[in-house]
């Protein structure tokens, strides 16, 4: 596999962007401004990083090693001169090396590919309608526990993105979340997010069963 280096300009934040998912920004620190104004300069992506250590705003913070080429798909100024910015997860990167810290951080990427070289053969030996299955369920009892109507979305059934989807919706922690994002392949990902779904849905039914009950009992 050739590997692809690129200098990208990061956007350290308290937050994972997996590929394939959106991510709304509002940009009002000048060293943002300036990224931004860079970005549209050039070919409108950026990095999208997890801060490992460090502030959101003010003093440069230190990233995790993996993050998210994001590509800007709109730009809209809003009031007091701040930025109000859309924009997509398209691929994860590696940094190799930071080569600024100044105005903003810019990195030394090494841009990464799912290692799923046989996705269906694999696809095959996983289950994938099993953890579709298993995720519809999971967003059933969350909606069981919310109440409301909640609009039913398009769940991929492509394994890569799929395991983007589902990482993106899993009410986790943060590092959490940022190990599914460095998962080696889509199958690894997809074994993981399973018994997380199994985990999470089994303690949310038990809760959803124990308000029930107390409503009843209240009557």
């Amino acid at each position: 596999m050739t590997s692809h280096y690129r200098r990208l300009p990061l956007f350290p934040l308290n937050q994972v962007l997996f590929p394939n998912t959106s991510i709304p920004l509002q940009i009002f620190e000048d060293r943002y401004k300036l990224l931004l104004h860079d970005c549209l300069d050039d070919d409108s992506r950026f990095g999208v990083v997890l801060i490992k250590r460090g502030p959101e705003v003010g003093e440069p913070a230190e990233p995790y090693p993996v993050g998210t080429v994001a590509h800007i798909v709109q730009v809209n100024e809003i009031d007091g001169g701040r930025y109000f910015v859309s924009a997509t997860g398209i691929r994860r990167f590696r940094i190799d090396h930071i080569t600024q810290t100044r105005p903003y951080m810019a990195a030394e990427v090494e841009l990464l590919d799912e290692e799923d070289a046989d996705a269906s053969e694999q696809a095959s030996e996983f289950d994938v309608d099993a953890i579709r299955q298993s995720f519809s369920e999971y967003a059933r009892v969350i909606s069981g526990i919310v109440g409301g109507w909640t609009r039913s979305t398009h769940v991929p059934s492509e394994p890569s993105a799929l395991s983007y989807h589902i990482a993106d919706k899993l009410d986790l922690d943060l590092p959490e979340k940022q190990s599914l994002l460095e998962a080696f392949s889509a199958t690894n990902r997809l074994e993981i997010e399973l018994d997380i779904l199994n985990r999470d849905t089994a303690v949310l039914r038990r809760r959803l069963r124990n308000e029930f009950l107390g409503r009843v009992g209240r009557q």
